[in-house]
């Protein structure tokens, strides 16, 4: 798992979910990602959630604005078109259809970052997970940890896993910004080598302070 030299997970684009509310609050965050080393970040708006359904197309743009903030700003950081997609009816309605999806490259291969809900027990992750891999692409779990232990058993993850997902942690997880539960079970995965992915999950400028602290917390960890 990188440290951070690439964030997979960050809600930059302005108003157009629960993340950057404007410009300013964007380049803010952008700021403090070069600030912490971050070489590459992933623009992940929330898609099919939040009456969110962009296209790729859309998805690209919407990165490309990013983008130009941060070079107007003469900030040196990359910025790739991404998404959270929420796990339900419509990305298995997406997929059935086969539907373009926003993924991203890493090493080698094709991956798309979800988030399952995390106010309900989720149906059907095996059998999501088993259509993306029949198209080549590896299912990313965002912030499983949120997950443990009101939602998902630490066993139940490592049969995500051996079914072919992958898992992201949102750094800030490390202190405590989802609460204890979630901080013990990222711990707990880290301790075992079950992360593929780091993510920085940011929403707004406030939270670079624990996303600093979270880093330092990985290096002593990994």
């Amino acid at each position: 798992m990188e440290l951070l030299c690439t964030d997979i997970h960050a809600h930059l684009v302005p108003a157009v979910d629960d993340g950057s509310r404007g410009p300013l609050d964007t380049v803010e965050m952008l700021r403090g990602l070069a600030a912490l080393g971050v070489e590459r970040v992933h623009s992940t708006p929330h898609q099919f959630r939040f009456r969110n359904d962009f296209t790729v197309e859309e998805l690209e743009i919407q990165a490309g604005g990013v983008r130009r903030l941060a070079e107007q700003a003469g900030l040196v950081i990359e910025v790739v078109p991404g998404a959270e997609h929420y796990f339900g009816e419509r990305l298995l309605d997406a997929l059935q259809k086969g539907e373009p999806l926003c993924t991203f490259e890493s090493e080698g291969g094709r991956h798309l970052l979800i988030e399952l809900p995390l106010n309900q027990p989720a149906a059907g992750v095996r059998r999501v997970g088993e259509l993306l891999l029949e198209r080549e692409i590896t299912p990313v779990m965002a912030h499983p940890e949120r997950l443990v232990p009101r939602l998902a058993s630490l066993e139940r993850v490592r049969d995500w896993i051996a079914s072919g997902w992958k898992l992201q942690l949102n750094l800030p997880s490390l202190v405590g910004a989802h609460g204890r539960d979630a901080e013990a079970a990222a711990r707990e995965l880290i301790a075992v080598g079950e992360y593929a992915f780091a993510g920085s999950d940011l929403h707004r400028p406030s939270e670079l302070d624990a996303l600093m602290r979270a880093r330092a917390e990985l290096r002593r960890l990994v």
